[in-house]
């Protein structure tokens, strides 16, 4: 880009859009002040509710002593916060390239603003680490490999759907979840804060995807679809299973339980029993996805795409529309 590309930026006119940049203003906070960084936290404090943890609901692991829970659900804590915090890091490079890259002026306003969203996330996730004084668990090479293809890309659509449209749509249900089962107060009001930036970064995803939907042929769309698609299905049938459950038998083994392999096999079947009456409720239309809610907003649950791609009978998407939005 050169100079006289930026005297006269267009602007798409996009009423939601250029709403998102005036909300990322009137709804600012600040790190420093709105924030109660003077409380302790107890060594031994889980901070959540065992049942926001995989594998804390099954009848199982809620026998177990509650000095083991708490430190089963600490550690399963630290590592969701270590990663989404190098996920905010991930996000405000994203936010950077896309600065450079797109030639609309409330594109870029909107990058820009959540740019700066994304370094507060970051920094209080970092501090909240910090005060939990302990060494977090590694991101898995799965999550470690996401991150690195999303940090090579520079392509705006792309760059776009993989950041604001499906990953944050991803962690809205996880932030939900950290802000219905914290049970300490600071990173309650940490995740509330958090979750009432990430719901506008998400928001501009949908709707450039929208824009993006509308304006292309039958066959862009259909293909655009079948790959998301494919992706938001594939992450919502992936259930806590054995992966999940052979790090959840490693804390319980650091804790002092020394017969936690033979109760893996109890919480499994538990666990799986409770997969099942969630991706039921996806599917009655109670209890529909983010993921699902964005992919219907921004058009790729039109019945055209549905029927093209074969999943009018798919149970998550028939869920997906039969819930009022």
């Amino acid at each position: 880009m050169r100079t006289r590309d930026l005297l006269k930026l267009p602007n798409t006119g996009h009423p939601g859009i250029n709403a998102l940049f005036a909300k990322a203003h009137s709804a600012d906070w600040d790190i420093e002040n709105d924030v109660d960084w003077g409380v302790t936290i107890d060594p031994d404090d889980p901070l959540v509710a065992h049942e926001w943890a995989a594998y804390g609901r099954t009848p199982t692991f809620q026998s177990l002593p509650e000095s083991v829970k708490a430190h089963a659900t600490r550690r399963a804590l630290g590592r969701m916060l270590n990663i989404l915090q190098v996920g905010e890091s991930v996000a405000q490079n994203v936010c950077a390239t896309l600065v450079l890259r797109l030639r609309e002026e409330d594109y870029r306003n909107h990058a820009a603003a959540q740019a700066m969203d994304e370094a507060r996330h970051h920094l209080a996730y970092r501090r909240f680490l910090d005060l939990m004084g302990e060494e977090p668990e590694h991101i898995d090479g799965g999550t470690e490999m996401m991150f690195d293809a999303l940090l090579a890309e520079d392509d705006p659509l792309e760059l776009i759907a993989t950041e604001q449209f499906f990953l944050e749509g991803f962690a809205m249900t996880i932030f939900e979840g950290l802000r219905e089962h914290a049970t300490h107060p600071l990173l309650r009001r940490i995740i509330e804060l958090i979750t009432r930036d990430e719901s506008r970064h998400m928001g501009f995803g949908v709707l450039y995807v929208a824009e993006w939907m509308r304006a292309q042929p039958q066959a862009q769309r259909l293909g655009f679809a079948r790959h998301w698609l494919a992706q938001i299905l594939g992450t919502l049938m992936d259930k806590p299973g054995p992966i999940l459950l052979s790090r959840v038998v490693r804390r319980l083994k650091d804790a002092g339980v020394r017969d936690a392999e033979s109760m893996a096999s109890a919480m499994l079947a538990e666990q799986r029993a409770i997969n099942a009456q969630e991706l039921a409720e996806a599917a009655s239309g109670a209890a529909v996805p983010h993921l699902l809610k964005n992919a219907r907003r921004a058009g790729l649950l039109d019945p055209d795409i549905v029927d093209a791609l074969g999943l009018a009978s798919q149970p998550l998407i028939r869920g997906a529309l039969k819930s009022a939005d």
